[in-house]
């Protein structure tokens, strides 16, 4: 018979495993897209070859470029679930304590939820 700390241990192994498994598939990824752009830059748009070393900043300097406008991306984000919190209101139950009259209004927008926003992360 297994106790709990046995069992939380092996589940903390198992998320550990998928975690391991989770990050070498990221790893493939991330290694076939730079290979992807690193032969897509080898020629310049004139037709001439390019050498190791531009190559190299050319992606170094796209990938820098991604990191500023994902934490741009991020802060937007940040400062948009802000003003959300402090200019709307936060649910319905407070609408329906202030809402004394029984009068039935045809509130079709209230239902509307925002997609969910992107978040890309390194």
């Amino acid at each position: 018979m297994t106790s709990k700390s046995q069992k939380f241990e092996a589940f903390q192994k198992s998320i550990l495993d998928q975690l391991v498994a989770t990050n070498a598939k990221l790893d493939k990824i991330c290694a076939l897209l730079v290979s992807n752009q690193l032969l897509q830059e080898c020629i310049s748009p004139e037709g001439e070859a390019r050498s190791a070393v531009d190559c190299a900043e050319i992606v170094t300097e796209s990938f820098c470029a991604g990191m500023c406008l994902s934490e741009e991306l991020n802060s937007h984000s940040k400062d948009f679930d802000y003003q959300k919190s402090e200019f709307f209101v936060e649910g319905e139950e407070e609408e329906l304590e202030g809402d004394d009259n029984d009068e039935e209004e045809d509130d079709d927008d209230d239902d509307y939820r925002l997609p969910p926003h992107p978040s890309l992360t390194f």
